[in-house]
């Protein structure tokens, strides 16, 4: 009994340590902020027609504004779409050729990958010369909701002030280091696993259509990649926070897709891939080299830089990154600090488990591959904690850090990264009308991007 009442003071502890609100004054943790506009009025006491249109309209236009982003920085990937590696690969032909219930519960290196292939099912309906652009639709969907939950109320006792949340939102809408996870349902599990967080992070919800909606994003998300697992330690901290009851229903979700998922990690083949080519200087080279320099300077100002002197440039944007880091976790709200733990774990289980080739060492091809999926979180978490520094209206010093690292990466690593060189082009029509004059029982082998991948359907 004395050891529970240690172990809740601990938490307490943790929990209730007072910190700066983003750009507001010193207060609990345990309190509920509420925004204030630029008179200084807080938002629960705003109820004019304006503030509530505003409540109700910058959702769907973050929606809109998602799309229109994802079309400005890849155009070629709404306007001449390919199918991206397991879309076609395993997605969409185990659909086609097994049926769309049988691959449901097939895991995919290791774990479940559910909402790709929910999406690939819905495919089957979809005439083939227009599967490509369903997919990428259904994933810029997918991609551009977190950016309309942040701006909504739900985030308003994470990150108070209005205007924060919307710089954020277009943040992460234009983050750098960040190509392989744009549309294309095979990475759509990041971003799933972004709201996954937002929401456990969010005011909990207290209407029927909020708590549909949550429940909805945790299922999908824990039944798609194994992101449940570091949501898990996220979730009962929450939990301990609040003691709210729509929170243990969440933990629930989180508790029961975990063990799903666990289940599968120790029972399924992941594959056979290369050695993991662990050392020292390596794990420099891709923390401070592609985590924090792709985050600041991007991908030409990074290669640039790091063909001098890879290894020392690397432990110096390392320390910087620490530090930024490390500031963030003593003086930052409790969502701040859980959103970097929920970042540090999933870096830290993609480095000890990485799939980056069936050949070489992991860790060498990390060490220079700029980016990829895997650097997502971690890049979102350090410019989210330099929006910190700069909303600090309490630290001067803190504000000028804070304002000079955003200038950097907006000046660098946001602009040289803002638009992705397109795919290789893929003459789709061509392949399709091939396919449609194949016999049937014939096995067809469509090439698909990136170059190498094949999509190998049995015609029907």
């Amino acid at each position: 009994m004395a050891e529970g009442k240690d172990t809740h003071v601990c938490v307490s502890s943790f929990v209730d340590l007072r910190q700066s609100h983003w750009g507001g004054s010193a207060g609990s943790l345990g309190t509920v902020p509420t925004e204030r506009d630029s008179d200084g009025t807080p938002e629960q006491e705003l109820s004019s027609p304006a503030q509530k249109w505003q409540d109700r309209l910058l959702p769907p236009l973050l929606l809109l504004l998602g799309g229109l982003t994802c079309l400005a920085r890849s155009p070629e990937a709404l306007l001449r779409p390919e199918l991206y590696a397991e879309d076609g690969q395993v997605w969409f032909s185990d659909a086609y050729n097994h049926g769309w219930l049988h691959p449901l519960d097939v895991p995919h290196t290791g774990y479940l990958q559910t909402f790709p292939r929910l999406i690939a099912d819905v495919g089957l309906l979809v005439p083939l010369e227009h599967l490509p652009k369903f997919f990428v639709v259904a994933a810029v969907f997918v991609q551009v909701l977190p950016a309309a939950f942040i701006i909504s109320r739900r985030m308003a006792t994470a990150v108070p002030r209005r205007s924060i949340r919307l710089l954020l939102a277009v943040i992460y809408l234009a983050l750098p280091n960040s190509r392989e996870v744009n549309a294309n349902l095979t990475n759509a599990q990041w971003h799933l696993a972004l709201l996954a967080v937002l929401v456990v992070l969010a005011t909990p919800a207290t209407t029927w259509w909020w708590r549909a909606y949550d429940l909805a994003i945790i299922a999908i998300s824990g039944l798609t990649g194994p992101f449940c697992i570091a949501l898990l330690p996220i979730a009962v901290v929450m939990y301990l926070a609040r003691r709210k009851r729509w929170t243990i229903w969440l933990l629930i979700g989180i508790c029961v897709t975990a063990a799903i998922q666990l289940t599968e990690l120790a029972t399924s083949d992941r594959g056979r891939y290369g050695g993991l080519g662990a050392t020292i200087p390596r794990f420099v080279e891709i923390l401070g080299g592609q985590v924090v320099g792709g985050s600041l300077l991007g991908r030409s100002t990074l290669s640039t830089v790091l063909s001098h002197e890879m290894l020392p440039i690397s432990v110096l944007l390392l320390c910087a990154g620490t530090a930024l880091v490390a500031a963030a976790m003593v003086t930052g709200t409790l969502e701040l600090r859980l959103f970097n733990i929920f970042a540090g774990m999933v870096l830290a289980a993609s480095m000890l488990t990485p799939v980056a080739s069936i050949t070489k060492p992991q860790w060498f091809v990390l060490a220079s591959a700029p980016e990829i999926r895997y650097w997502f979180f971690a890049t979102l978490a350090l410019l989210v904690d330099i929006v910190w520094l700069a909303s600090r209206s309490q630290s001067r010093k803190s504000v000028v850090v804070g304002l000079l690292l955003l200038v950097t990466a907006g000046s660098f690593a946001v602009r040289e990264d803002w638009r992705y060189p397109p795919l290789p082009h893929i003459n789709w029509g061509a392949e399709v009308t091939a396919f449609d004059a194949a016999p049937p029982g014939q096995l067809f082998v469509f090439n698909i991007d990136p170059p190498g991948w094949k999509m190998i359907l049995r015609r029907r």
